[in-house]
């Protein structure tokens, strides 16, 4: 009992501060500067971050799905500096910093793309009247590209791809009844889950439990959430709230969870394997929810 109290007072009074990722959190405000450009073109509809999943239950993200009319825009967005070459199956990044080699972005866009027609078929979806139009849109515009990739007209700065949605922006429209049911689909595609963790970092990946005590408690299906946990960090109210072993409620859809600081997260970062228990004392927001226009 003493043991437990310590703990759920420590984790609220004195957690670990687990700084961000910059490189990580640059891209993401990239990204959301890119959603909040897009956004202000009438006729779109955006999908953000969302994951389609292959015949063998993979999920792939996307990072956006734009539908304007009869195109569908499939986006790899990236926030990198410096220049870049193709080597083999990676393309090498250099910096003043470092030299970094990455997964080719276009052949996994052009894999997700299939990915998507696939799913859209399998929801008996008809993309015949559809064009389906891939691109890797790059954030900055003096990133020095090699001649291998700047042939590749489906690799373009955020700058051109916007000029080409403008110039092929298009009044024509499906019937409403086609529209809603696009729109149907792509809104029911699932999306990452984040833990905002005390001092910045932002975990992303999938939640698959909560361990409250020594139970695992199920999450809804599908279940959409944006959580501020707003733990009481004052040393004094924590020592009260830890010492009456008081417990903050989450509700997620209908049904209600009592934490304890000390109680965790069952958590598979995306990318990653095993399921990692981050302790609720050190999250300060949980967040699953859609940027959709």
């Amino acid at each position: 009992m003493l043991k437990n109290f310590w703990q759920n007072y420590k984790l609220v009074s004195n957690p670990s501060i687990t700084p961000p990722d910059m490189v990580s959190r640059a891209g993401n405000l990239a990204e959301s500067e890119f959603f909040d450009t897009i956004s202000q073109i009438k006729g779109l509809n955006i999908y953000k971050n969302k994951r389609v999943k292959d015949s063998e239950a993979g999920l792939h993200e996307i990072d956006f799905i734009i539908v304007d009319g009869f195109k569908i825009y499939l986006i790899e967005f990236k926030h990198w500096v410096g220049s870049i070459k193709i080597e083999g199956d990676e393309w090498i990044q250099t910096t003043k910093k470092r030299t970094i080699a990455h997964q080719d972005p276009f052949a996994k866009l052009l894999k997700h793309t299939q990915i998507f027609k696939d799913f859209l078929a399998n929801k008996e979806f008809n993309l015949s009247n559809y064009t389906v139009l891939s691109f890797v849109v790059f954030d900055k515009t003096r990133i020095s590209m090699s001649k291998q990739i700047r042939q590749n007209k489906q690799i373009i700065t955020k700058h051109n791809f916007l000029n080409l949605i403008h110039k092929n922006h298009n009044k024509i429209r499906p019937n409403s009844d086609e529209q809603n049911r696009l729109r149907e689909i792509l809104s029911s595609m699932t999306i990452w889950s984040r833990l905002h963790l005390y001092g910045g970092e932002v975990l992303t990946g999938s939640i698959r439990y909560f361990l409250i005590g020594s139970k695992k408690k199920k999450l809804p299906k599908h279940f959409r959430v944006n959580l501020d946990l707003n733990w009481q960090r004052n040393s004094t109210i924590s020592f009260i709230n830890a010492l009456f072993g008081k417990r903050k409620k989450l509700k997620i859809k209908s049904k209600i969870y009592k934490i304890h600081p000390n109680d965790s997260v069952g958590f598979i970062q995306a990318g990653g394997y095993g399921i990692k228990h981050i302790k609720f004392g050190l999250i300060e927001k949980i967040v699953k929810d859609d940027e959709i226009i």
